[in-house]
């Protein structure tokens, strides 16, 4: 289906019905193209779609488009209702044979990997803002190039990222058409309060996951904050509104940290977290070396499943990581190309975790993230070839804090497939360079803790083992109660490997929970009382009989026992 689009000079906006005051999001980017290369079937160049979704014409003469602060003019055009409006460079409008497309003189460059896009209307007005990055192609072949974004449902233009997705087009876009993934999908996530920066000893930034209602978010009645100090104002920043300055009526104290609270807060949409609302924040100071350490990496992901690199704040500073750029080694040895961390100035606080990653949500759609918090998406990560590659984290100023060689051979030996499987640091005290201070995360926490405490570590679980079978009695009957059992284990060091096998009274085994699983440190396996045909078994008692052994000649087998019970009617 093609959409109509009728452009008229200036002078029709002197007829009756011709003009409106443009509220936000009346006009929106409905679609662009970052990277037309390799072609999928589009002409090899860069645009951007505009899509009137209000219920009047609109006249675009003196709006403004800038993308990454270059910003250039729009032409005289009334854009009706429900109408597109294609916007490239002057040579590449030929290629494209639609009527409803505009050459722009200067049209700004579009970055591959990330892009601030903000329509302004006559009077500066923020009208719409995009704020797009790699991961919004969500993985797979979308991303390296020929494929276009589009929005999903122009019921939610401020939705940011989880409202875009690749074009599914066979040519790669729909360009003056109708965007191939028009759904009426539901928006039901949430503003998330993320992380805090501090501006000076008296403003403090605060970002949220999501475009805010300005009105609300501009209420200082909204904001705690800790040690005796009071928010007098604030306000909501252009264009993404997704960030808000507030204004303290006395200065941050050095070594001290904060804590912030949120409440209330909606966002553009009318929804509030309840969730994730309260931060904490201190005046940052300078890193030095392992203070900032290499924690965990991913870099043999799923297919279609980013990579990811893990820190840890080893040190009792408060660390600014936008003063922080992670590398790879180039083969001659010398620092490649250094990635941003973040350009917003988000605080590592002492003992804080942050994995690093191009698309968190895919991420987590994978991997367990008990603390999506402690997950930071980036435009790019440093290259992390598969066999082996070297992670540098390092100041600006080139001063190396912590780097990782790393290598396949790391991973457990008796692993008989690393993909998917991250690099787990050990131990604090030793250095990432120590390949024996690292070790596969256990497969009983899902071959990968982003943004959580590591499953293998040294020197944390002491010399003590401890397993464990509760309740010892539980009846499968859904009622909340005691539904399943669950065997736990503290184990006294990594790389230990297990057996778990279930037996009735006359010594059969009726379900075999576990095979040869790498374990962590900590770890639990529950068990619903079903057999190996995923039936439930009836009721009596029942052993479980577990092995578990290294590689260091370790061997330890034991019985537990439990009461399978049902309720009498």
């Amino acid at each position: 289906m093609r959409l109509p689009i009728v452009c008229f000079c200036l002078l029709l906006q002197a007829l009756p019905g011709f003009t409106q005051t443009p509220a936000i999001y009346d006009v929106v980017i409905h679609e662009v193209m970052p990277k037309p290369s390799p072609v999928a079937g589009l002409p090899p160049y860069e645009y951007i779609e505009l899509r009137n979704i209000s219920t009047t014409p609109v006249q675009l003469s003196n709006w403004r488009l800038a993308v990454n602060r270059r910003e250039v003019a729009l032409p005289a055009c009334l854009l009706q209702p429900d109408s597109l409006l294609v916007l490239c460079t002057p040579g590449a409008v030929s290629s494209y044979n639609i009527p409803n497309i505009r050459g722009i003189d200067r049209f700004p460059a579009i970055a591959d990997d990330s892009a601030l896009i903000v329509l302004y209307d006559a009077f500066r007005r923020v009208i719409h803002a995009v704020d797009y990055h790699q991961g919004w192609y969500a993985g797979g072949k979308a991303g390296r190039g020929g494929i276009s974004l589009e929005m999903i449902n122009t019921a939610f233009p401020c939705s940011g990222k989880v409202n875009w997705t690749a074009s599914t087009a066979a040519a790669g876009g729909t360009p003056g058409f109708i965007n191939a993934v028009a759904a009426n999908t539901p928006d039901v996530s949430k503003p998330d309060l993320l992380f805090a920066a501090i501006a000076d000893s008296i403003h403090v930034l605060l970002h949220f996951s999501r475009t805010l209602d300005s009105a609300l978010a501009a209420n200082p009645a909204h904001y705690e904050i800790s040690g005796g100090l009071r928010v007098t104002s604030c306000r909501v920043l252009p264009p993404v509104f997704s960030s808000v300055e507030l204004q303290l009526d006395a200065a941050i104290r050095p070594q001290e940290v904060y804590t912030i609270t949120s409440n209330g807060v909606a966002d553009c949409n009318g929804a509030t977290s309840n969730t994730y609302n309260s931060v904490t924040l201190g005046i940052p100071q300078q890193p030095v070396g392992n203070d900032i350490l290499i924690n965990e990496v991913l870099f043999y992901p799923p297919a279609g499943i980013p990579e990811f690199i893990e820190l840890y704040n080893a040190s009792g500073k408060v660390v600014n990581l936008n003063e922080l750029r992670a590398c790879a080694r180039t083969a001659g040895g010398g620092l490649g190309v250094f990635k941003k961390i973040t350009t917003s100035g988000r605080l590592l606080m002492p003992g804080q975790l942050l994995a690093l990653t191009t698309n968190k949500d895919l991420l987590c759609s994978y991997y367990h993230c008990r603390s999506p918090e402690n997950i930071q998406e980036v435009s790019s990560l440093p290259s992390m070839p598969l066999d082996g590659g070297d992670v540098v984290l390092l100041r600006v100023d080139s001063t190396i804090i912590d780097e990782l060689p790393y290598t396949s051979g790391q991973h457990f030996p008796l692993a008989s497939e690393l993909q998917g499987i991250s690099l787990e640091r050990l131990q604090y005290q030793l250095p990432a360079s120590d390949a024996a201070n690292w070790h596969s995360a256990a497969a009983t926490a899902g071959y990968a803790t982003p943004g959580w405490l590591n499953s293998q570590r040294r020197g944390d679980a002491g010399d003590s083992l401890n397993i464990a079978l509760l309740p010892e009695v539980f009846s499968p009957d859904h009622d909340g109660t005691a539904d399943v059992t669950q065997l736990s284990w503290q184990l006294p060091a990594p790389g230990f490997v297990g057996n778990v096998t279930v037996y009735d009274l006359q010594g059969k085994p009726v379900r075999y929970l576990a095979r040869n699983i790498l374990m962590g440190n900590t770890g639990y396996l529950p068990w619903d009382g079903t057999g190996e045909n995923a039936v439930v078994l009836p009721p009596g008692i029942y052993i479980f009989f577990i092995e578990i052994f290294n590689l260091q000649g370790y061997v330890k087998r034991c019985k537990r026992t439990v009461v399978m019970a049902r309720k009498l009617n």
